[in-house]
């Protein structure tokens, strides 16, 4: 197959800015642009899972407009090229514009990912979806039959993401233009930590494929460095979450299609083991970087009220329905040079060296699991 210029584009342009980050000692870290470009197109959401609480935001938003979005679009096409750009919300396609502006951002060039949960009892949302040409459909899927619908809230939620999914299958089979991928997304939580291989082996199709992150403080709560001792969703039985994270890295060996390095599964059980400490790194996606660097470095997120941040953990530094974000990007606050929420570590690391002792990954699959595809 042969390689897309746009790919190798992206390839060359996340790799310069990630070298960008360090080189020369961080002398030229305020060149860099970013890398990690994502849209809250809403954070309202009609799911009501356990795991999150961005469902229980009421009332209407005060979004930019169709419009407002396509500038800003166009703005970082001029600046920037055909960049990796993600879709998401709260659930994006209630946002009655998102599959327009999904195949304005297609029509860009912009290698677009777009999240959904799939829970559209209604099919045409996800068949407009599909005929935006996405780069990527990534859909919420957290486990198979009842433990998925459990944890999403509703009781035909596994109903409904399944079909999503075979809508997806199908159009892209009917039609040759579309050459979408679907990645299914689990978060690892005590409600499906027993389940994990069989969603694995669930979303071992062609042109499918899983990726697996580990829970988190539920979004949309106030921010609290010990929520793991208390949450219904944290594994209780930490040697269960290792052993369930070993048998997706021995799933991944057999051939699976799963889309976790080894990297990020030893960095997922690291953080099992020790919460308090990781907790942050984790938070901003760089737990599996042997040297994690400040976030907002690269990172550029859009809220759903025109917000721009670039930290989780920092307020935010502009509004796109005042300023172009071309400027707002270059005035943006140099926490990497003083006040970056990783530089001081996690005090309440309670077991850090005997996480950072343990052989988490085994140097070798064990006997080779079976494969299964449905």
């Amino acid at each position: 197959m042969a390689v897309q210029p746009g790919a190798v584009y992206r390839r060359l342009y996340a790799g310069a800015n990630h070298r960008l980050r360090s080189f020369a000692g961080g002398r030229f870290a305020d060149r860099c642009r970013p890398v990690s470009i994502m849209f809250l197109l809403t954070e309202l959401c009609n799911a009501r899972c356990v795991h999150c609480d961005i469902w229980k935001n009421k009332g209407k938003e005060d979004s930019p407009s169709a419009s407002q979005w396509s500038k800003v679009l166009d703005d970082l096409r001029s600046w920037l090229g055909p960049v990796s750009i993600v879709f998401t919300g709260g659930e994006a396609l209630l946002k009655p514009y998102s599959t327009e502006l999904a195949a304005h951002a297609s029509s860009r060039g912009f290698c677009l990912e777009f999240l959904t949960h799939g829970y559209w009892k209604d099919q045409k949302r996800i068949e407009q979806l599909a005929l935006a040409k996405p780069a990527q459909v990534t859909i919420s899927t957290d486990g198979v039959g009842d433990v998925h619908s459990k944890i999403r809230g509703r009781e035909d939620f596994f109903e409904q993401t399944s079909r999503t999914i075979e809508t997806l299958v199908r159009m892209r089979s009917e039609n040759r233009s579309l050459r979408y991928r679907i990645l299914l997304k689990t978060v690892i939580m005590e409600q499906n930590v027993a389940h994990l291989a069989e969603i694995a082996r669930f979303a071992n199709r062609e042109g499918m494929a899983i990726f697996f992150q580990p829970i988190e403080q539920n979004y949309n709560t106030a921010q609290d460095p010990t929520w793991f001792l208390n949450s219904p969703t944290w594994p209780r039985d930490t040697a269960a979450a290792v052993r369930a994270v070993q048998e997706l890295v021995a799933l991944k060996r057999s051939g699976l299609h799963i889309d976790n390095t080894e990297e990020h599964f030893e960095a997922m059980i690291r953080y099992f083991l020790d919460p308090a400490g990781l907790q942050l790194v984790t938070q901003s996606h760089v737990a599996q970087q042997r040297r994690p660097l400040c976030a907002a470095l690269t990172m550029l997120q859009f809220q759903s009220n025109g917000d721009v941040t670039i930290c989780a953990h920092r307020p935010p530094v502009g509004n796109i329905k005042e300023t172009p974000i071309r400027p707002i990007w270059d005035r943006r606050t140099r926490y990497w040079e003083e006040g970056c929420c990783l530089a001081g570590g996690a005090p309440g690391s309670l077991i850090q060296p005997a996480a950072d002792s343990l052989s988490v990954i085994p140097a070798q699959a064990e006997t080779p699991i079976g494969q299964r595809r449905i």
